[in-house]
């Protein structure tokens, strides 16, 4: 008897050919589910290709799709009238230039679409146990479920033992009295570890994509971690064709070093620059708010190469 295999695909951030490369893989093993788990979009270039890639396998597979940030992002934008919550728009910048980028390349359909995706949902094949899905947590697209306060009891407040989620761009199971939250990884932007100020570090994580596979092995579910190959130059050169990389400067240079290096500068080269602009003009203000001038001066501290 043929154990049911699925696949799964979390946090693609619009590299649509890392996403194509895990799809084809997928369809080589014989995959019989697809479990998307948000974050389709916005970061990286043409996200219009990604979302016929997902309609593509809509069409073609049995599939289950979950809503990530990033798609509330969108979908908030719009129901604001092309504006934030503050009244104020997105700007090309190196903090907001790649959501406006990413905006203005999908249609209406695309975030009508987002808009009837779940942030949870159960799958569960016949005569198997059955899988939670979330992108961050089950009832929090941002949540972490990574073993801060209150994960335990999360865990334990689910049906199923096994959850499946993305948002943490990692590989990674944790487990707590027999339930396992078990991170998909990242198609589009997988990291191991934070970028360090002062050099470019490589990791076993450098131009690849991630996902999963999961199979019934005795009335259990398994995962099977897996690291893709795919055309990451070409990812880095859509950065320049699509003029991404003059509308967010340092945003596009920090997504080339991620596929570079498999290191995450997202959260520190931001912030950097946001503490560099206290210390010198005495504000402490958002990331949009802080003058390009710092993102360029942080992104120097960190290693992080601009200009294509």
């Amino acid at each position: 008897m043929r154990k049911p295999l699925a696949a799964v695909f979390a946090d693609v951030h619009g590299n649509y050919l890392a996403l194509k490369a895990c799809l084809e893989l997928a369809q080589a093993r014989g995959a019989e589910q697809y479990l998307f788990l948000g974050d389709y979009i916005t970061d990286h270039a043409y996200p219009q290709r990604v979302m016929e890639l997902l309609y593509g396998a809509r069409e073609r597979y049995s599939c289950l799709f979950i809503r990530g940030n990033r798609e509330e992002y969108m979908i908030d934008y719009r129901r604001n009238g092309g504006r934030q919550a503050d009244g104020t728009a997105w700007r090309d910048s190196s903090a907001q230039g790649a959501l406006l980028y990413c905006y203005e390349n999908l249609a209406g359909r695309d975030i009508d679409w987002f808009e009837s995706l779940p942030i949870y949902a159960q799958w569960q094949p016949e005569g198997a146990p059955p899988v939670a899905l979330c992108h961050g947590a089950p009832q929090n697209v941002r949540g972490a479920m990574r073993g801060e306060p209150g994960f335990c009891q999360e865990l334990l407040r689910l049906g199923p033992d096994l959850l499946l989620k993305g948002h943490n761009h990692k590989h990674f199971s944790l487990a707590y009295r027999g339930r396992r939250a078990v991170c998909a990884g990242s198609v589009g932007n997988p990291i191991t570890r934070r970028t360090r100020p002062g050099g470019r570090e490589v990791t076993e994580l450098a131009k690849v994509a991630q996902m999963i596979f999961l199979r019934l092995e005795g009335g259990r579910w398994l995962p099977e971690y897996v690291r893709v190959s795919y055309d990451w130059e070409g990812a880095l050169d859509n950065l320049k064709t699509s003029g991404l990389y003059r509308r967010a400067p340092v945003w596009a240079a920090l997504l080339r070093h991620n596929v570079l290096t498999g290191t995450d500068p997202f959260g520190v080269v931001p912030t950097r620059a946001a503490e560099l602009y206290r210390q010198e003009s005495g504000q402490t203000v958002g990331w949009p708010q802080v003058p390009e001038e710092y993102w360029h001066r942080a992104a120097a501290e960190f290693g992080v190469r601009e200009g294509f």
